[in-house]
């Protein structure tokens, strides 16, 4: 990799470093002020951000990583400022919570490091709310549901100024379905995909990517109008085998290959949780997964559970930063 990324990573460490003990513990203030990169060495900082716009430019094996933003700023954990520059894409789990405040955070990321943010419109989602309604008394029709949770969430993306829309939809194998179920299975299908076909045709200048299951989508179009595939079934996988299983079954087509991408978890801090992130033997399932992608046929990693990597007393956002360090090493 270019030397840049060394350079930019030494930056990140020095930031780091300088804000995490402190960042994590968000003591009261005391009138102390210690000086932050960007203050220390203006010029050195000024050069590591264009170093850094100009490696997002360069070919790389980009990184999305999944933050659960809040509507407000309660901790440093919260804000989009103190995320990991290298990371390409932020995907925004509360796309409806954006105040001007965020959003100040969100343009500044973007304008200093060429960072994009997205959001993900998941159809399993907005089906299991429309269930939960159902069974409180809801009379609205699925249909009716489903378009009216679609016009709302595509309409977040130019409120919250956003650069990217991820489409969540799995489906299912039509095998065992009568005809009557195939084809009523297929309309939903198409109904729930055609907005998204709309606004890639709408929005060509933005990016639009898909969480799916390749086979299971019938309409190849909308395969063919996204830049990254994350192949769904990544997410559960337990190991570096499985990964290349999914990946080379996916690939078997030939088509769309180059645009595949995985996705794995970084740790959690629920303790009723505690295997998430980690593979067999203790390790990171990010750093695994970072080890195999760099010499793999993917063209990204997603990294989800990104807000609870940042509560480390030495260094924020250890496990996510060393994944993309690995992914895409420093020149030595």
């Amino acid at each position: 990799m270019k030397k840049h990324i060394l350079y930019g990573m030494m930056m990140l460490a020095a930031a780091g470093t300088l804000a995490s003990c402190d960042d994590w513990t968000d003591p009261e203030a005391v009138g102390n002020h210690y000086g932050t990169i960007d203050e220390v060495n203006p010029p050195a900082y000024t050069q590591y951000l264009q170093n850094l716009r100009d490696y997002r430019k360069n070919d790389h094996k980009r990184v999305y990583a999944w933050f659960d933003n809040k509507a407000s700023f309660a901790s440093q954990a919260d804000h989009v400022a103190t995320v990991p520059d290298s990371i390409d894409v932020l995907v925004l789990a509360n796309p409806g919570d954006i105040s001007q405040e965020y959003l100040n955070e969100i343009d500044a990321k973007r304008g200093d490091t060429g960072m994009q943010t997205a959001y993900a419109i998941s159809y399993p989602a907005i089906r299991k709310a429309w269930e939960l309604e159902k069974e409180l008394g809801s009379t609205t029709s699925w249909e009716s549901y489903r378009d009216s949770e679609l016009t709302k969430q595509l309409g977040y993306f130019d409120n919250g100024g956003f650069d990217r829309i991820i489409c969540v939809y799995e489906g299912r194998a039509t095998s065992t379905l009568t005809e009557a179920q195939k084809q009523e299975y297929l309309k939903d299908q198409a109904a729930f995909l055609a907005p998204f076909k709309t606004w890639v045709s709408s929005h060509l200048d933005k990016g639009f990517d898909l969480q799916c299951i390749p086979a299971n989508i019938a309409d190849k179009a909308v395969l063919d109008a996204a830049s990254v595939i994350f192949l769904a079934e990544s997410a559960n996988a337990t190991s570096v085998s499985e990964m290349e299983y999914i990946v080379t079954r996916n690939s078997a087509d030939g088509n769309n290959a180059g645009k595949f991408a995985v996705m794995t978890s970084l740790p959690v801090l629920d303790p009723t949780q505690a295997s998430v992130g980690y593979w067999a033997g203790g390790k990171y399932s990010s750093w695994e997964t970072a080890r195999w992608a760099r010499t793999s046929t993917v063209c990204a990693v997603g990294l989800t559970n990104l807000y609870d990597d940042y509560y480390n007393p030495d260094f924020i956002y250890p496990v996510c930063r060393g994944a993309i360090q690995i992914l895409n090493p420093a020149a030595k």
